[in-house]
């Protein structure tokens, strides 16, 4: 691999300050940033320690590491290190795309940007405070080895290791080691068995976490069984803006490999085809694809600006233009609002919940709940995986007023509910007796 681009990282810092423009208030970073707090202080939770539901039932480690950077950021600098984690993961994430076109087509950053900006556009919604985003950053890390030869293959080895202790994306990133393996193999047939330790070594770099062997056990589940009733676990929306970039992504790479003079390599198929199959699995993949094209639609795209080179933008000196993409990022993290934004969340209402085990909260307000009333365990949150399908099930019969809810929620021992005033289960169970402890108009608070 070369040097990156300075042109790329100036883009990659631009975009990273754009990125601190978003508010701090996904409710799945609050259980990443406890689970990693608790794993800092030496205890990885491997048992589930925040609910009252499935309290102490064994719980995915997959994450672990993205949660302990999160909370390591916290730690640091409270929620404004958050924003800059993510400020930086954003800033490289888009250096890396923009200088795997680079590294194909160089000193033109024109065809470099055309390439780039599907990539761009799809993974801005999951520039989120999740490991997600860490992991979407290691997948474009690999489409670039995956381009660099034997080293890349190599280097791809601690990659994935690092990868598989920060998100389940990992999974994929193996696959395509291996295909790659396997394309390079079919076509070096005098040396292809030098591909087999490479693979081995691929393989075993996945399994060497805390998590072991159930790391593939967890990838798998979300790829083979995608909860489908949560919004970005459903197959691509063309009706949706995500939907119809990722469709045009996927008319672009179709167009470039029926039309274009270069005929798409074994290579080329190794990587797009499985990656395309996975985006269209979940809407939440479909970054993916736009990501790994890049470099397939850099040598296919024409170059309307010509003679206008990289090396324009080199001859600001990378010194100079690394102290610049530094200040950018620096300043754009101390501009930006560093705290978290509740207005999502029921803040009024907490004074109306009681401690302890009991309460029935909504789904996309479980994470928040473990920051904001942390004596107050959850009846599910965003984690989802431990609580199917018994406690999911119960939860969708409860909170939609299906017949029979009340025999679920007293199997249950449910005793108090958070939910919205347009769920259906806010007017039954006043209707049934519940007593309205508060009511505004994003929150109820129902106490049997």
């Amino acid at each position: 691999m070369t040097r990156v681009s300075t042109f790329a990282i100036v883009l990659g810092s631009l975009f990273g300050a754009l990125a601190s423009l978003q508010p701090i208030a996904d409710s799945d970073l609050f259980w990443h940033v406890e689970s990693g707090r608790r794993t800092l202080a030496g205890a990885l939770p491997r048992t589930d320690v925040f609910s009252w539901t499935v309290a102490g039932a064994p719980v995915f480690t997959d994450q672990w590491l993205g949660d302990a950077l999160l909370a390591a950021a916290r730690a640091v600098a409270d929620w404004r290190g958050v924003l800059a984690l993510r400020v930086v993961a954003v800033a490289v994430l888009v250096a890396v795309i923009v200088d795997t076109a680079l590294a194909i087509r160089p000193g033109r950053p024109s065809v470099a940007v055309a390439a780039a900006l599907p990539a761009i556009a799809l993974s801005r919604f999951a520039w989120t405070d999740r490991p997600e985003l860490l992991g979407l950053l290691c997948f474009a890390i690999l489409v670039r080895l995956l381009r660099s030869g034997d080293r890349g293959l190599l280097l791809a080895i601690p990659l994935l290791f690092i990868w598989a202790q920060l998100h389940g994306s990992y999974a994929l990133g193996l696959a395509l080691v291996l295909a790659a393996c396997g394309a390079r193999a079919a076509t070096e047939r005098r040396e292809r068995w030098r591909f087999v330790p490479i693979a081995s070594a691929a393989i075993v770099a996945t399994l060497l976490g805390p998590s072991g062997i159930s790391t593939w056990t967890s990838s798998g589940g979300h790829f083979l069984a995608p909860p489908r009733y949560i919004a970005e676990e459903g197959v691509p929306d063309v009706s949706t803006l995500p939907g119809a970039l990722f469709f045009v992504t996927l008319a672009l790479v179709m167009a470039a490999a029926l039309f274009s003079r270069r005929p798409a390599t074994p290579r080329d198929l190794a990587l797009l085809v499985p990656v395309a199959f996975v985006s269209l699995t979940a809407a939440r993949h479909m970054p993916l694809l736009a990501i790994a094209a890049v470099p397939f639609l850099a040598e296919r795209f024409p170059d309307p600006l010509g003679k206008w080179r990289d090396r324009r933008t080199e001859g600001i000196g990378r010194a100079v233009a690394l102290a610049a993409s530094v200040a950018i990022a620096v300043l754009a993290v101390a501009l930006a609002d560093g705290h978290v934004d509740e207005s999502g969340y029921p803040r009024a209402a907490l004074a109306a919940v009681p401690s302890g085990p009991g309460l029935l909260n909504r789904y996309e307000w479980g994470g928040w709940l473990m920051y904001a009333a942390p004596a107050t365990p959850v009846f599910i949150d965003g984690r989802l995986f431990p609580y199917v399908p018994s406690v999911l099930d119960d939860y969708g019969s409860i909170i939609n007023a299906h017949p029979g809810w009340e025999a679920v929620a007293l199997r249950r021992n449910v005793r108090a509910m958070l939910v919205r005033p347009t769920d259906a289960i806010a007017g039954r169970a006043a209707e049934r007796g519940w007593r309205i402890a508060y009511r505004d108009d994003l929150a109820v608070v129902l106490v049997r």
